[in-house]
């Protein structure tokens, strides 16, 4: 089903794990305030021409005050002129019914979260029943929720990995 015809029908939802923000342990100061790495930056860049290449359309994209997902999203925001808003319910969710709620708004069909680990893995388990996979760092998953947003309702369409996204090696 293309995305016009899911947005038409139902939702389309695009979860983006943050891209690449280095190790932890060698973070020094607030998990929060951690920024993307070089390999971070690079990831999201090719996410966002992928998407705009692609013609991806996104009504809204929603993100965790976390400053690596902040981050994250601001590239995607400019590059695919989409409105982007913090929401606190990515540090930890959100759970469906706040996502339900999140599509209500504004008559959002096709929404993207950026956020982290294991959240978005269990979103996608929540919505799909799909419960082995995990989200690499500066990967896109979309899932079709063609009648609205329910457990078990979603049907996984991609998993685009930052590996399938690398540059040319000529660019490297």
């Amino acid at each position: 089903m293309s995305a016009a015809k899911a947005a038409r029908t139902g939702h389309t939802l695009y979860l983006i794990r943050h891209a690449d923000a280095g190790d932890p342990s060698e973070w020094i100061g607030p998990d929060a305030e951690r920024p993307l790495s070089g390999k971070g930056v690079k990831q999201v860049a090719r996410l966002a021409a992928t998407l705009l290449a692609a013609e991806t359309a996104i009504d809204e994209i929603r993100y965790s005050p976390a400053r690596r997902c902040v981050e994250t999203a601001t590239v995607l925001s400019a590059v695919l002129e989409v409105e982007a808003v913090a929401d606190e319910r990515l540090l930890d969710g959100p759970p469906i019914a706040q996502l339900a709620r999140m599509f209500d708004q504004k008559g959002v069909a096709r929404l993207a979260l950026v956020g982290h680990e294991p959240n978005l893995s269990r979103l996608l388990s929540e919505l799909t029943g799909i419960s082995s996979l995990s989200i690499e760092k500066g990967a896109l998953i979309r899932i079709d929720l063609p009648n609205g947003v329910s457990a078990g309702s979603g049907r996984l369409v991609t998993i685009a990995p930052p590996s399938l996204l690398r540059a040319p090696k000529e660019e490297r």
